[in-house]
């Protein structure tokens, strides 16, 4: 891994204070004994082979949980630290993952260390098969890299913000033929709830042509506030969270959003991220 982290030999030697024959030995017993060519030469140091690509995530991983192996056995407890590090994109990163967390650390004491990660769902999948989150909340379904499941933890409805000074009568639920003369306001391209909206639009033979795109939840009612349009959001991204002005009700024909948390098979859960995961499931 310090080979593919620092892209030479001679780095890598360096960062582990080895000599650069005993890593290029080390290099070519490995690939020797998987019949597999790990890295290639380039003019500027070294590259991961796609072998080594596909198997990097998992050897980070294997590092990490010998690492904890180790802290374990020495008997330090100053070496083992509880810590959550987890991944969630803008919807349950907004209000359900806050509260989850604060409930978390009232269960496990202020020595909890918190890390979050917000980010695209791809990213958030990226990061977990690297080993840099032990958990990422998506939108599902999604296409998972290897070796990653998904545990289902929160459903929401889909509501349509509005401005409520616009309209007479406050509606309980508005269908997507209802939005044909609306301007809709959304979240940029790459977003997994707006791939959902799209896909629910064409299902209706609509066409899906947002007036505004924007790249979080907190902007698209900040422009619903200012007149600009009606947006389509998740429910459980604006839970408790009214604002004078805007109003809020259910959009039909989307359908439920399943929000899952996806961890890495086969490896064991930190005990902070299996209670937030419990935490979530029991709320949502």
């Amino acid at each position: 891994m310090a080979v593919a982290d620092g892209g030479s030999v001679g780095r890598a030697a360096r960062e582990l204070g080895r000599s650069q024959p005993s890593i290029s030995n080390r290099l070519a017993e490995l690939e020797s004994a998987w019949s597999q060519r790990l890295f290639r030469r380039e003019p500027r140091g070294m590259a991961l082979t796609p072998e080594g690509e596909r198997l990097l995530p998992t050897a980070r991983v294997a590092l990490e949980q010998l690492e904890a192996l180790d802290r374990r056995a020495t008997g330090d407890p100053g070496l083992e630290t509880l810590e959550l590090r987890v991944g969630a994109g803008d919807a349950l990163g907004r209000i359900a993952l806050p509260r989850a967390i604060a409930e978390l650390r009232r269960e496990m004491g202020p020595d909890l260390a918190v890390r979050v990660v917000e980010a695209p769902a791809s990213r958030l999948l990226s990061a977990l098969s690297e080993g840099e989150i032990d958990l990422a909340l998506v939108l599902a379904p999604i296409d998972l890299p290897p070796h990653v499941e998904l545990q289902p933890v929160v459903s929401s409805e889909v509501h349509l913000l509005y401005d409520a000074s616009t309209r007479a009568v406050r509606p309980r639920s508005v269908g997507l033929e209802g939005l044909r003369d609306e301007s809709l306001i959304t979240l940029q391209r790459g977003s997994s709830f707006r791939r959902r909206l799209q896909n629910a639009w064409t299902g209706r033979a609509l066409d899906f042509q947002p007036a505004v795109e924007v790249g979080n939840l907190s902007l698209v009612r900040r422009f619903v506030a200012a007149g600009l349009g009606v947006a389509p959001v998740p429910a459980v991204a604006f839970e408790g969270d009214e604002r004078q002005g805007i109003g809020r009700c259910r959009l039909d024909g989307v359908g439920p959003l399943r929000y899952a948390a996806a961890s890495r098979s086969g490896i064991a859960l930190p005990p902070p991220s299996r209670e937030l995961v419990r935490i979530l499931a029991s709320s949502g």
